[in-house]
């Protein structure tokens, strides 16, 4: 094959990408208005629901459930400032936050220490009696926690507008678990426009159903 039949043979090759590049460029659909703002809500209800789960393990600190044996709780200070910032704490209300944070602290150092669990030697090694005790201890440090708790969120709570009481209910879970996952499905429905209990909105008229 000559030279100038190889050159003629990539010349084709190349005129015939560049018009099918174009082609699929005219055959795409422009991007709906809607559609980049309904990308913008999903990826705030996801950074949203992030910026809460960092706020993970606040049950076991107000000692609401308990741990397993040999569990600590992973305390950040992070976590603290983040909630603080959401609940847009004044000066006035900086004393009782002072001491609601101090309490957490407080919990989260006699929780992890009560929860300690000795290696499976010296538990062997245990009458019925003395494991019995070890639970009664970290039985004890929960009920503590949770008492330290209410004496600290009492007069924070007081302290708070409707508003920042509604973002503290949000964060500061108190009713458990399932109440806790119930909270953040209705959170998340409301922020999509449903209603709990209502199945997904109905398609607009010229809108595929998705």
């Amino acid at each position: 094959m000559s030279v100038r039949t190889i050159r003629r043979a990539t010349l084709t090759a190349l005129v015939f990408a560049a018009l099918a590049s174009t082609a699929a460029a005219e055959t795409t659909p422009p991007a709906q208005p809607g559609d980049q703002g309904q990308r913008m809500e999903r990826r705030g209800d996801r950074m949203h629901m992030r910026m809460r789960g960092s706020m993970g393990g606040m049950l076991q600190m107000l000692g609401v459930v308990p741990m397993r044996p040999g569990q600590t709780i992973e305390f950040s200070e992070g976590r603290l400032a983040f909630l603080k910032a959401e609940l847009k704490i004044t000066e006035a209300q900086n004393k009782a936050w002072d001491a609601f944070a101090a309490a957490l602290r407080d919990n989260v150092a006699k929780l992890n220490e009560a929860y300690k669990a000795p290696d499976r030697e010296a538990m062997d090694k245990m009458s019925p009696s003395e494991r019995l005790g070890w639970y009664e201890k970290a039985v004890s440090a929960r009920l503590d926690a949770v008492k330290g708790s209410r004496a600290a969120i009492e007069p924070l709570y007081a302290s708070l507008t409707d508003d920042q009481k509604q973002t503290f209910n949000r964060f500061v879970p108190t009713g458990g678990m399932r109440a806790d996952f119930r909270e953040r499905m209705r959170e998340r429905m409301q922020r999509r426009g449903q209603q709990p209990g209502q199945p997904g909105q109905p398609a607009q008229p010229g809108q595929p159903q998705r």
